[in-house]
């Protein structure tokens, strides 16, 4: 297995929660008066993301929160091209308002698949995508999350719940991958 020479940090932990801090507030706005609003995590990528932003939204109704897995990259450094549903098990959410929290957004692929899909069996009432990085020159199918923490360049990154080969996710800040 390739091993890794050096990680740069490109955001720091206080960079990370200033900007989540803000995406709550945005998101606030938007759901502060929504009837019981849903939010899934997209595991395992996004639990930090998740975790800190769930804290950060206000809203009447407390937040339900649940949690799916979806992959396309494995233990590669770029997406397979195919969308994998290790655990897809939802409650019954028909009709409600969600919000998808996604740990990044490169291909486009997983979010598009768990978007349509949510659409299709659930009907929801509203559905939009928080993604804590967005990577749009990755993009191999259209697609815009509604909120985003940062966009980055073709990076591959680690840290803040983002992993090489299950490794880094625990880093409480988000730095590139760097290779001799």
């Amino acid at each position: 297995m390739e091993t890794l020479s050096r990680i740069r940090e490109l955001y720091s932990a206080k960079q990370i929660q200033e900007r989540i801090a803000e995406l709550g507030a945005e998101i606030t706005a938007d759901y502060k008066n929504l009837d019981r609003p849903v939010v899934i995590g997209v595991m395992k990528g996004a639990i930090f993301f998740l975790a800190d932003l769930a804290r950060n939204i206000q809203c009447k109704d407390p937040l339900q929160i649940e949690f799916v897995r979806l992959s396309s990259y494995g233990n590669g450094k770029e997406s397979s091209g195919v969308v994998h549903t290790p655990y897809l098990e939802l409650p019954d959410i028909r009709h409600r308002h969600i919000l998808v929290i996604e740990d990044i957004i490169d291909s486009g692929r997983t979010a598009k698949f768990f978007k349509e899909y949510l659409q299709d069996q659930f009907d929801p009432a509203s559905l939009k995508l928080a993604a804590f990085l967005d990577k749009p020159t990755r993009r191999a199918v259209p697609f815009q999350p509604d909120y985003v923490g940062f966009t980055i360049e073709d990076y591959f990154v680690v840290g803040y719940g983002l992993d090489y080969a299950e490794k880094y996710r625990e880093l409480p800040y988000l730095g590139e991958v760097l290779n001799d």
